[in-house]
């Protein structure tokens, strides 16, 4: 079906490629600015591995880094030997390090502090025991969007500095804690100075985007719901109750409109969505009717859920599906044909998912479902956050339901307003785009800078067999391909093959800190940087019309793209094969294993 992408291990621009199947999103809400330099540090308790109490005002008088993580978090945990590094340095000067486990369970926490508490002696590790509530203290008090997020307190309680994010060379808490009296080499403060300023920078971008949200805000929920179209009768679906019999929608509907709710059958939708739920079921439960349905996990593990959630104001369902079973093998070991067969067990597994019946679409949980009384779709939203009130809100209107004043929406939104949004949205997508280049298209000549500054054209190799490798610092897939680029770069260097690793979509900075880091392992690379960034101008986009990486196009001798190569999945030799078309002499068993990787990747369309 047309919803179904090929998954490589390949990162979109400028978002990262979705680890399951296609996902329909629900329009975004304005984001909250996070807690910025010169507020007062809210005071805020958590709790160690013992139980014990550690507030953030314990601190005071001490310069702090207040470390929001989770143990979930690949960042956060990339993270943590450059802030054992920090701490360690600095404590001798009253610096301390909180780091603060969000978003996670107790029992999580638990099991990842111990364990890894002996690598990072210097940092004090407690958890919020709101867990992923909506008043944990990094949502409602700091309004952190995104982790991992430092906050640098100064001894007066004033937060100095904001980190979002980590990567290698990073220098900002240091240059952030100098401006607090520590004592820090000049050298790294200036790199974390000119770090800080790039960051505020985003954040200005970021901003703007917040006021433009802002001022037109975009509905809170949709009316479409993949290929079901508002006001269309939503399919009579299969479903199981919660002692595992076999069901229909129709077996739960009462003659009134319905709210549906899709979510994990073992952890359900979280205790704030819960909560809300149970409130409107109780206080509307004559004018319509709630129905949680649990999906992606077994029977077991939704009656497990219900044991402990005992009052509920509303009904619950099993989707019938349960849990996709994991393969007997990786799939790097399989067959293409073994291969095929998986790809084709998990379609056949997603298809029966509720959210696919209904829409031809796998969405996000916990998807919000409204239906009328006669059967037909009202809406639709994703996620839960602070919008979900004028969601919910939305939505029991348009079903007719007499809502109090505290459960109405701050904005009811009309028909007229829904229309101008998807129009917009219409056109902008409709906006023409740059295809990307095939083989026997002229490679296009651009110029960028290496690490010297010095610049670095295309056609500075002509004559020679060129591999344009288009790669950020911040893209996973790309640096996982680099060590095999690498085995191809020196292997062929002979015939006259060269390797530019043009980074694109990322800064000067970020490239710079990690060349300089990693250049060694890379010796046959020619590392380069297009100076325009993220910018439309960027030569990835304008000129090669590449939507995601890695991307390689393999250049002939006569400036003709002779092949590409989208993505990288470990242990292929796809690259090599692309090379012998452009009359690199390859091993014949490189070739023949080259036609297997490709059947694997047919058989995973």
């Amino acid at each position: 079906m047309n919803q179904r992408i090929l998954l490589l291990a390949a990162c979109l621009l400028p978002a990262a490629l979705p680890a399951q199947a296609p996902v329909a999103a629900a329009a975004p809400s304005a984001p909250q600015s996070t807690l910025a330099a010169g507020a007062v540090a809210p005071d805020f308790t958590t709790l160690d591995v013992a139980g014990k109490e550690v507030r953030l005002s314990d601190f005071k008088g001490k310069i702090l880094v207040l470390d929001f993580w989770a143990t979930w978090c690949g960042p956060c945990i990339a993270s943590f030997p450059h802030t054992q590094e920090v701490a360690a340095k600095y404590k001798d000067q009253g610096v301390i390090v909180l780091a603060a486990g969000t978003s996670d369970t107790k029992d999580k926490f638990l099991q990842w502090i111990p364990a890894n508490q002996g690598k990072y002696p210097d940092i004090r590790f407690t958890y919020d025991p709101k867990e992923r509530g909506e008043d944990r203290a990094s949502s409602k008090l700091y309004r952190v969007r995104g982790i991992p997020t430092q906050f640098i307190i100064g001894r007066d309680g004033v937060i100095s500095a904001v980190v979002v994010g980590n990567s290698p060379g990073d220098a900002r808490a240091e240059a952030a804690l100098a401006k607090l009296g520590v004592k820090v080499d000049a050298a790294i403060v200036a790199k974390g100075e000119a770090q800080l300023k790039e960051s505020a920078e985003e954040d200005k971008r970021r901003a703007a985007e917040a006021a433009r949200l802002a001022a037109n805000p975009p509905p809170p929920f949709m009316p479409d719901l993949g290929r079901l179209k508002a006001a269309a009768a939503l399919p009579d679906f299969s479903l199981a109750t919660a002692d595992g019999k076999p069901a229909k929608l129709s077996d739960f509907r009462r003659g009134k409109p319905m709210i549906i709710g899709l979510w994990t059958a073992g952890n359900g939708p979280g205790d704030a969505f819960l909560s809300r739920w149970n409130g409107l079921a109780k206080a509307y439960g004559d004018q319509v009717d709630f129905l949680g349905i649990g999906g992606y996990d077994s029977l077991e593990a939704l009656q497990g859920w219900l044991a402990k959630n005992k009052d509920l104001s509303f009904r619950v369902a099993h989707d019938g599906v349960g849990k996709l079973t994991p393969p007997a093998k990786a799939r790097e070991q399989m067959s293409p044909e073994e291969l095929k067969a998986e790809t084709a067990r998990s379609r056949a597994f997603y298809e029966r998912t509720i959210s696919m019946q209904i829409g031809g679409v796998l969405t996000p949980v916990p998807t919000t479902i409204a239906m009328a009384a006669d059967g037909t779709l009202i809406g639709w939203s994703a996620g839960f956050g602070p919008n979900y009130g004028e969601t919910i809100g939305n939505l029991l209107l348009r079903a007719g339901v007499k809502l109090s004043e505290a459960d109405r929406p701050k904005k009811v939104t009309t028909d007229a307003e829904l229309k101008a949004y998807l129009d917009e949205r219409a056109a902008r997508s409709a906006a023409p785009r740059v295809k990307m280049l095939e083989p026997g298209a002229v490679a296009p000549d651009f110029t960028t800078t290496d690490l010297a500054g010095k610049p670095v054209k295309l056609s500075d190799y002509r004559g020679k067999v060129v591999v344009l490798d288009f790669w950020a610092t911040w893209c996973g897939p790309c640096i996982a391909s680099m060590p095999h680029s690498q085995e191809v770069a020196a292997k062929y260097k002979d015939q006259g093959v060269v390797v530019l690793a043009s980074c694109t979509s990322d800064t000067r900075d970020k490239f710079e800190s990690w060349v300089k880091a990693n250049q060694a392992k890379y010796p046959d690379f020619v590392f380069s940087h297009d100076p325009a960034e993220r910018g439309a101008d960027r030569a990835s986009a304008k000129l090669y019309g590449v939507g995601g990486i890695p991307q390689q196009f393999i250049i002939g001798r006569d400036g003709k793209i002779a092949a590409t190569v989208t993505g990288y999945l470990a242990g292929e030799v796809l690259l090599d094969a692309a090379l012998a078309k452009a009359g690199i002499k390859v091993a014949p068993e490189i070739l023949a294993k080259a036609e297997i990787d490709r059947k694997k990747r047919d058989a995973m369309r």
